[in-house]
């Protein structure tokens, strides 16, 4: 192997030495490998030279150490959904995670013969530090109809969401619908990210309780009682958090929390529950 030294005195500032194999190594500090050009072309690096495995890239490790070869960067390739609370833990060789944090749904209000029953908010789903330390991400609940009169009753608000790199809320749940001619329909559930809102019930003469929210973070719809006029509101769909972790530990944990859909508010005719969050990570 031919090599080229960089010396360490002033009489051997840089020492080159040859042979006949083909192959040319740059050394530093008189004898330390640095860089090595096999005969095929192969490049190594590192005092123990290293060529890397195909399909692999050369990764600065900065100022203070030797580059490495490192699997190349092709995207996401696999995803968790997460649907009970814990822990995740970061893949091996994963250094970025793509996070998506949905809050439950709330529940939908019942109805009485005289008067309407909230239910209750859904909860708020969350990545939050573990081993791993971050910035917490949350996805908040549905609200929910806070009247409680007879007659038509306004829809539940959407759940908000905070930490992300986009937070957006969940939609509003529908107010209840009261026409004068013996018909009402009870408010629709709001949709989150997944969507998962459903529509509010009809009294013609009848009663109805509502629907249960569907997929992640759904709504419930009210509950409807007819011919007595009361419409129930529906309570609002989970909001959302959506984010990048960046420079993840492999090995290393995050805590996750998943928000329960609210309960429908408990009457004679009962409101929909709400859909329970959900937090997606992507590696």
């Amino acid at each position: 192997m031919s090599t080229i030294a960089a010396g360490t005195s002033s009489g051997t500032a840089l020492v080159s030495t040859g042979d006949t194999t083909g192959a040319l190594q740059l050394q530093v500090n008189g004898t330390t490998p640095s860089i090595t050009l096999a005969a095929n072309g192969a490049i190594g690096v590192g005092s123990s030279p290293s060529y890397g495995s195909a399909n692999q890239v050369l990764q600065s490790n900065g100022s203070s150490a030797a580059p490495s070869w490192v699997a190349a960067g092709s995207g996401f390739s696999a995803m968790s959904v997460i649907t009970s609370s814990g822990t995740f833990t970061i893949p091996s060789g994963k250094t970025v995670l793509k996070v998506t944090v949905v809050g439950a749904g709330g529940g939908g209000s019942g109805a009485t013969n005289v008067a309407v029953v909230p239910g209750t908010s859904g909860g708020f789903s969350r990545i939050a530090s573990g081993t791993q330390t971050i910035s917490s991400i949350s996805g908040n609940g549905g609200g929910i109809s806070t009247d409680g009169a007879s007659g038509a009753t306004s829809g539940g608000a959407g759940g908000s969401a905070s930490g992300g790199d986009l937070n957006f809320a969940g939609s509003a749940g529908g107010a209840g619908l009261v026409d004068g001619q013996a018909t009402g329909v009870s408010g629709f559930g709001g949709s989150s990210h997944f969507g998962g809102g459903v529509s509010g019930t009809m009294g013609t003469g009848a009663a109805s309780p509502g629907q249960a929210g569907s997929n992640y973070g759904g709504g419930g719809s009210g509950a409807s009682r007819y011919p007595s006029s009361i419409t129930a509101g529906g309570a609002g769909g989970g909001g959302t958090a959506i984010k990048y972790l960046t420079g993840m530990t492999p090995g290393n944990t995050l805590t996750i929390t998943i928000g329960s859909g609210g309960a429908g508010g408990s009457a004679t005719y009962p409101g929909g529950t709400g859909a329970n969050g959900v937090v997606v990570i992507e590696y």
